[in-house]
């Protein structure tokens, strides 16, 4: 039977651009939720991108997750990903667009020491605007920022919990300086709770996200 869960989130994303175009974004983060049984997911995740023009860019990304759950069950994740974002207005107070990725997640259950495979296609559309100000360009800039995406499964998916379906969030965010941006998120989330769980245990989930983004270069 579907069921109502929390979660908290915790991350932090630094960012380095380079010449022509190029950025690296990466994210480190702390996930769990907020019942019993409980379960924490640690991940680090580098996401290399490429500005083509005002529209369009192409991404790919490398991310480690390890997540511990109840019962001794432990799982790893090695995932990769590529795709392209599309911007609707760029320049525009209200910037929006979408962005579709393909990944390739490579599964392993320690405890039954096998890997299990599964390609998984994402849609998202997103977009933000600035509160106080005209553009995200000043410092001390209030902005929200909102997304949802959906996930495809399909009948042979990896027995685990990152089964998603879709993700709708919502969230305020403080532009510090062009260095520092801070985002206090509500995320819901619609997927499996546990490795054991099957499709009639699909659980709504309350996520709070602490977000610290940090400008490198």
């Amino acid at each position: 039977m579907a069921q109502e869960s929390g979660q908290i989130w915790f991350e932090y994303k630094p960012a380095y651009s380079f010449s022509k175009g190029y950025k690296l974004g990466m994210r480190a983060s702390l996930r769990t939720n907020l019942e019993d049984p409980r379960w924490r997911t640690f991940e680090v995740r580098f996401m290399p991108e490429k500005k083509l023009n005002l529209h369009f860019d192409i991404l790919a990304s490398l991310q480690f997750l390890e997540t511990l759950q109840y019962k001794g069950l432990t799982t790893s994740e090695i995932r990769f990903s590529a795709g392209g974002r599309y911007h609707f207005l760029p320049g525009k107070r209200i910037k929006s667009g979408v962005m579709a990725r393909i990944e390739f997640r490579n599964i392993y259950k320690k405890e039954a020491m096998e890997w299990t495979y599964a390609t998984r296609p994402r849609l998202q559309f997103f977009a933000s605007m600035p509160l106080n100000e005209k553009s995200m360009s000043p410092d001390h800039v209030w902005y929200i920022t909102s997304f949802v995406e959906f996930f495809y499964q399909n009948e042979d998916d990896v027995q685990e919990r990152y089964a998603n379906r879709y993700w709708i969030r919502l969230g305020l965010g403080y532009k510090i300086n062009k260095k520092i941006q801070l985002e206090l998120l509500y995320n819901r989330q619609d997927s499996k709770n546990t490795i054991t769980d099957g499709y009639e245990d699909l659980s709504k989930e309350n996520i709070l996200v602490f977000s610290f983004k940090h400008k490198l270069h």
